[in-house]
């Protein structure tokens, strides 16, 4: 594989041969600097923050749609290289709401005074005093209580919005994977039934294990959006609907049945639903969202087709 080291830009030859599964740093030949390499499933690649990725087949350098433009391979597996090893990533969770109060001892003071008995009488405080004194406190307490949980609500919506938009990239990477599978079994088909041959549709194991993997992706990207903001409760329902016919287009490419003229009509059909169903929730995005959705489209450009 020829890729170009993320420190100096030069072309090094990689053997993909001595990558093991866990990555390995790789010395640079012209800068004399070390960059690191690994090999990551196509279902991960929502999560790809920075670096290139190269094609597990060919070797070449891919861009972001799902074929691979040098070997024609859909939804590749690939190689990322970068200029250190990355954190280990997960689906983000949101943290649990919770508040604490520490009371710090005040320091002792000690002072003398010489009173007698009906000056101390005097300096006593009065209830009204302690009551005035005392609504202070609750009202403090009530301020760093609401600005706590105004700024963690805050936290929690962008962190949606961040899910949302992971979701909403590999529903529309595996509608259009499974659609270009639907293609390419029909135009199989045909050719067979042309030929008077007899021919049972089915897909590789190859291509049936990338179409699983987008889909169990997505469905973990789903379950973060069980419980949205009461602002993102419509467009969580928009989004339910865009999956159901993405769902439907997967069951098709991955259990074809039926006849010819009924699989390619319910292709055809799959297809104006989705893009029905994606035009619809693109224009019912809060602003939250909305602002979410531009960054997206300049980091997954397969978002710009909706």
């Amino acid at each position: 594989m020829t890729c170009s080291c993320p420190k100096c830009h030069a072309q090094i030859e990689v053997d993909l041969s001595k990558i093991p599964e866990s990555g390995v740093y790789t010395p640079c030949p012209e800068c004399k600097g070390r960059f690191w390499v690994n090999r990551e499933s196509y279902a991960r690649i929502a999560l790809k923050k920075e670096g290139k990725t190269y094609c597990d087949k060919c070797g070449k350098e891919l861009d972001h749609v799902i074929v691979c433009r040098a070997c024609g391979v859909m939804c590749p597996d690939y190689y990322l290289v970068q200029a250190s090893k990355p954190p280990r990533r997960q689906v983000e969770k949101p943290d649990l709401f919770s508040l604490s109060f520490t009371l710090k001892p005040a320091k002792p003071t000690y002072t003398y005074t010489y009173t007698d008995t009906a000056a101390k009488k005097s300096s006593e405080k009065s209830p009204n005093v302690l009551l005035k004194r005392f609504a202070l406190l609750v009202l403090v307490a009530l301020l760093a209580v609401g600005t706590g949980y105004f700024y963690h609500t805050r936290k929690l919506e962008q962190q949606y919005a961040k899910n949302y938009m992971r979701a909403l990239y590999t529903i529309k990477s595996g509608t259009d994977f499974s659609l270009n599978t639907c293609a390419k079994l029909s135009t199989e088909w045909k050719t067979s039934l042309d030929a008077g041959l007899k021919y049972a549709p089915h897909i590789s194991a190859e291509d049936e294990s990338r179409l699983n993997s987008v889909k169990d992706t997505t469905d973990r990207f789903m379950q973060t959006l069980n419980k949205p903001p009461k602002k993102f409760v419509a467009s969580k329902e928009k989004l339910a609907n865009l999956y159901g016919v993405y769902a439907k287009v997967h069951a098709l490419a991955v259990a074809p049945s039926g006849s010819l003229p009924s699989y390619t009509n319910s292709a055809s059909k799959s297809q104006s639903e989705f893009n029905i169903a994606a035009k619809e929730l693109k224009g019912s995005l809060p602003q939250e969202l909305s602002a979410e959705f531009q960054i997206a489209k300049a980091k997954y450009k397969g978002l710009k087709d909706i």
